[in-house]
């Protein structure tokens, strides 16, 4: 949803209805950004189970993972149809806006009432020249029951809900046609060999802010390092301490950006050039920051990105690797897994970062090309090609 806020909160200052559905426990942000929002119960534990994987790995290779996705996206499909299907009966929108990566409620409503569909995909697009995921389409998937009972199951579902493809064409249905990608064009791999469908947009941060503002202490001229892992790979207190025994003795000013994983007290004492928090306003302390940690992110590295602050990161699933994989190609920072990850190896990569002298030069051709891209206002003009003409 994260990437999405900035889209929405434009397309409500032009006039237009924005109706999120989402869970509740995520509800008061589109609210806030003056959006509706429908609400379906989410099994949250079962979700960072199934969907948050920690595989090590720079593809989808591990086949009980891509099942478990599969099934979580089959169930919360099935789920969502009857109440989403009720909520819109009377009052159709006129596009939708659909992750295919998390439900396919929206791409199949949206076929059944004839009505345009536009994806809105976080992380990277997919096609013939690069993917990060197995073709669940494949001429010979694994012999294994389980995903064959699964497939069965997702073929069930399409014939009840009368789509006429099969998995396979359904598959291409579903990630093809317009789409939104929060990046400038040249951070995807084989960018070039996408078409004009896809709107590398760049990143769409929210005007609105949900956290309060955030003010830097007194000024003694040395550089802040900002640590964040997000809200959904953030259990990781090992991972905090490491950052406080890597830290500690630095001429750094350090933010540990906890995003309500892991509670402040567990981390013990706390080096005097520390400062902890739940959660902050990237907007408010990206100015202020030198080098920013984190697990490779895509929403949160173009947001560091657009201030011109490089990005040291430490992925734990595929599509964060790649993320990190590609800002070390670009030049716009590091990265450091996790098998590699120690106090030493992390003060060692982040003094690198900041002592490069080619990173500043990277990352001003990289903010032009952001600003290039367009940002919210870009998406909102997509997204409104695709609205019925009047009169």
């Amino acid at each position: 949803m994260n990437p999405t806020l900035g889209v929405a909160e434009e397309l409500v200052a032009r006039g237009h209805r924005v109706t999120f559905a989402l869970s509740e426990d995520l509800a008061e942000r589109a609210r806030l950004i003056g959006a509706e929002v429908v609400t379906y119960p989410v099994d949250r534990q079962r979700f960072l189970d199934q969907m948050v994987p920690r595989q090590d790995a720079d593809e989808y290779t591990d086949e009980d993972e891509f099942v478990r996705v599969l099934e979580w996206l089959l169930d919360m499909t099935v789920q969502t149809m009857e109440p989403l299907e009720r909520h819109f009966a009377g009052d159709r929108p006129d596009v939708v806006v659909n992750d295919p990566s998390s439900l396919w409620t929206g791409r199949l409503l949206a076929d059944r009432w004839g009505i345009p569909v536009i994806r809105s995909t976080p992380t990277y697009a997919a096609n013939e020249h690069w993917s990060l995921h197995p073709p669940v389409d494949s001429a010979e998937p694994p012999d294994d029951p389980e995903l064959h009972k699964l497939l069965a199951r997702i073929e069930r579902l399409l014939e009840e809900q009368g789509v006429e493809h099969d998995l396979a064409g359904f598959t291409g249905v579903l990630h093809g046609g317009p789409a939104l990608l929060y990046m400038p064009r040249s951070f995807q791999y084989a960018g070039e060999t996408f078409d004009a469908q896809h709107h590398f947009v760049g990143p769409c941060p929210p005007r609105t802010a949900f956290h309060g503002e955030w003010r830097p202490g007194d000024d003694d001229g040395r550089p802040l390092v900002l640590v964040s892992l997000g809200t959904l790979y953030n259990d990781r207190p090992d991972f905090f301490r490491t950052c406080l025994e890597a830290f500690g003795d630095e001429p750094w000013n350090v933010l540990l950006v906890l995003g309500g994983g892991v509670p402040a007290a567990d981390l013990g004492p706390l080096p005097g050039n520390v400062r902890v928090t739940d959660f902050v306003s990237l907007r408010d302390v990206l100015p202020h920051t030198a080098v920013v940690v984190n697990h490779g992110g895509m929403s949160t590295a173009m947001e560091v990105f657009s201030h011109g602050v490089p990005v040291v990161a430490i992925p734990v699933m595929p599509e964060p690797r790649a993320t990190a994989r590609r800002i070390v190609e670009l030049g716009l920072g590091d990265q450091l897994l996790n098998s590699e990850l120690t106090a030493e190896s992390l003060r060692a990569t982040v003094r690198r970062v900041l002592a490069d002298s080619a990173i500043p030069g990277n990352m001003r051709g990289f903010r032009e090309q952001i600003r290039a891209a367009g940002g919210a206002p870009a998406a909102a003009d997509a997204i409104e090609g695709l609205l019925p003409r009047v009169g």
